[in-house]
């Protein structure tokens, strides 16, 4: 195999001798079974290093981002050695081999949190963990509960005694409000919840009691694979620089809307504000503008494999306005490229991470 620009590393093993080892093949193919051409490309516009085979054109390859010193023995393959302290725990992805040693049973990062050793998946369905910030949309109204899609391999629950009011009112649930369950949420509606409870059956029960949680409005619903929202200080985050609200739900999904405001008044929030409050309120030009944008920077940032967060969306927005790069263009990777937005990004995002 010859691929051009290439560089070509072989790697000669001796061919297996007698038909006992390969009975069904001839000289000819024991010959070439025992010389193996491994060719990565470079990206650039040189000669092919091999002789055999016909020039191919060159492959674009997408900026990646320079090695991290010590990042590398962290990754993990299934069946690759865990090096660990004497007394650790075994957690997630991670089993105790026969002879002692401690092996990944996933791909993915290796984490320490005290003893505590696991492997941190580089791609997985969200499962949900206890104080998980998340957004979801609402699928069915039961008698005294809401359905509601997360993500999750199972439908997460809402009660009825696990919301805040409207009003900010403090009282015990009653049967008429069982019955005014629609008033409150209905079908296809977009929330913001915490997860209360993960059951052993994987069933997540979700809480909205706090003011900054309940009806999403004004707004537009980004999802994401979930490893690139990790848990933050701030989950629930107004971009004063841009004006705009943007919440990173850790199952993925991210609400992207115009900062809230009582409903009415166009006041912004206050002590007594509750997310309950807030109605659907026409949104101007420049702030849809400016929520695309925003958008389209996440969903840049996730192609680049970059996590998402306040600074890096803050970063990313700026870069494109100097670049003078549309809304739409930012899902080009190639325009991208072409301005030099996704270098710059990886670039911050790995000064980020070395200081």
């Amino acid at each position: 195999i010859s691929l051009s620009p290439c560089v070509v590393a072989q790697s000669t093993w001796p061919a297996p001798a007698g038909a006992r080892a390969m009975s069904w093949a001839t000289s000819e193919l024991a010959e070439l079974a025992g010389s193996v051409v491994v060719e990565r490309c470079s990206g650039g516009d040189g000669e092919a290093a091999s002789s055999r085979g016909s020039v191919a054109p060159a492959l674009s390859l997408r900026p990646g981002a320079p090695e991290i010193a010590g990042l590398r023995p962290q990754l993990v393959c299934p069946g690759d050695v865990v090096a660990a302290e004497p007394g650790a725990l075994r957690g997630r992805g991670v089993v105790e081999r026969e002879d002692g040693k401690l092996v990944a049973t996933m791909c993915g990062v290796v984490e320490h949190v005290n003893k505590l050793l696991y492997v941190r998946p580089l791609k997985h369905r969200y499962a949900g963990s206890i104080g998980d910030v998340v957004v979801g949309r609402i699928v069915e109204v039961g008698t005294d509960r809401w359905a509601v899609e997360i993500g999750t391999a199972m439908l997460a629950h809402l009660h009825i005694g696990a919301i805040q009011l409207p009003g900010s009112e403090q009282r015990r649930r009653t049967d008429e409000d069982a019955l005014r369950m629609r008033e409150f949420f209905v079908e296809n509606d977009m929330i913001s919840a915490e997860v209360q409870k993960v059951h052993e059956t994987g069933e997540i029960a979700l809480q909205a009691r706090s003011t900054r949680y309940g009806k999403l409005q004004n707004g537009v619903l980004v999802t994401l694979p979930s490893v690139y929202v990790r848990r933050q200080a701030q989950h629930l985050v107004t971009l004063n620089t841009l004006g705009i609200m943007v919440i990173l739900g850790n199952n993925g999904w991210c609400w992207i809307c115009a900062p809230s405001q009582v409903a009415g008044s166009g006041r912004q929030e206050t002590l007594n504000f509750s997310q309950m409050d807030v109605r659907y309120e026409l949104v101007g030009p420049s702030v849809r503008e400016r929520i695309c944008r925003v958008r389209n920077a996440v969903l840049a940032l996730a192609a680049q494999g970059l996590e998402i967060t306040p600074e890096s969306i803050i970063f990313a927005y700026e870069e494109s306005l100097q670049r003078r790069l549309a809304a739409w263009e930012l899902l080009d990777a190639s325009r991208r490229a072409g301005a030099g937005l996704s270098e710059a990004v990886v670039g911050e995002a790995v000064s980020r991470t070395v200081n």
